[in-house]
């Protein structure tokens, strides 16, 4: 007699690290769940981040990231392009530090965030400059930080959409490790909104540098929005009066360049247009470190308008062909006495 057990669903089952459940449950975010219990569940299989992205609607970046944060946490481990299992020498490796895109929520029974100013910052973590924290770090300073946590809810709404890890990283970044505050930090955000660059990569980038500026209040944040506002609308001068048109965003320098040449040395115009036009033919294309050179000899000279360039000119061009006229020459030319002073006396009256 031959007979067949009908397991149903049970009939293909595979193993979950006990870690996993014990540890990572509440830490980790569905995303990330989803993408491990997926590439366990295909263990045989030669699975590619796209494969898998569309397996579960996600993007190939997420499925990356989520498969590295696995990493970080010690549970899967990468090497020659494969992952493996990991084992308690692969967890003592240092792993390299990239936050995933997956999704991060907050709970808080207050949904009106609380005033940041009067709640102090705990004591930051001790990580290199460049290293953002791990997901670990972010739930563990959320777990204890309210200041934190209604940073980011704030973020999330005034940004309209719901932060990535990547995006949490980011911020918590910006006040943990940089040190900016919860208001100088929105209102960076709101700043960046204002200039139609609500993305995470330009928060982060002018929140370093106002980091590495000293920004610590929001009269500091104030100064460094009117600043930038500024060289905005000097550059914007400067590429008017140019005729010119830059693709994209100006360079920070080139942003400085303009703001000296109209805010600080007070250019006008005229002048502007005067070097630029030097510059071409000098150089025949325009370079703006070579008209910054123009403009600040004139400004050293005092040179305000084109009479003061021509005036110069003028006593250059004199100076000039007077040091290169021979001295004997110069000797010849100069008369022994003054005719015109001569003719206004009687001297030729008196001796006829």
């Amino acid at each position: 007699m031959s007979f067949k057990i009908n397991l149903g669903n049970w009939g293909s089952v595979f193993a979950v690290p006990s870690k996993v459940a014990d540890e990572k449950l509440k830490l980790s975010s569905a995303y990330q769940l989803r993408v491990l219990l997926y590439v366990l569940s295909h263990n045989q299989e030669n699975l590619t981040n796209e494969q898998i992205g569309k397996a579960l609607a996600m993007h190939e970046e997420d499925v990356k990231d989520a498969l590295t944060y696995w990493v970080q946490e010690g549970i899967l481990a990468f090497s020659d392009d494969k992952y493996y299992p990991s084992s308690e020498e692969t967890n003592n490796i240092s792993q390299k530090e990239n936050s995933s895109d997956n999704k991060l929520t907050y709970e808080d029974t207050d949904k009106t965030p609380q005033s940041f100013e009067k709640t102090e910052k705990p004591q930051k973590l001790v990580m290199p400059r460049t290293q953002k924290p791990s997901h670990t770090q972010i739930a563990q300073l959320v777990a204890k930080d309210r200041t934190l946590v209604d940073l980011l809810n704030e973020v999330q709404m005034v940004l309209g959409k719901t932060l990535s890890n990547t995006d949490t990283a980011t911020i918590v970044y910006l006040y943990d490790t940089c040190g900016l505050s919860a208001p100088v930090i929105m209102m960076l955000v709101e700043y960046c909104i204002t200039i139609n660059k609500p993305n995470l990569r330009t928060i982060e980038r002018i929140g370093i540098q106002w980091a590495d500026e000293g920004v610590a209040t929001v009269l500091d944040a104030e100064r460094k929005i009117t600043e930038a506002r500024q060289s905005s609308v000097d550059f914007s001068k400067v590429a008017a009066v140019f005729g010119i048109h830059i693709a994209g965003t100006p360079s920070a320098k080139q942003l400085a360049y303009a703001n000296k040449w109209v805010s600080v040395w007070h250019f006008s115009d005229e002048m502007l247009r005067e070097a630029y036009e030097r510059c071409l033919d000098t150089k025949g294309e325009m370079k703006f470190s070579y008209i910054d050179g123009i403009l600040k000899r004139w400004y050293n000279e005092g040179v305000k308008n084109i009479s003061d360039i021509e005036n110069k000119s003028q006593i250059k061009s004199k100076r000039q062909t007077k040091s290169t006229q021979p001295k004997a020459s110069r000797l010849q030319q100069k008369p022994s006495y003054d005719i015109d002073e001569l003719e206004n006396t009687s001297f030729f009256d008196e001796n006829n």
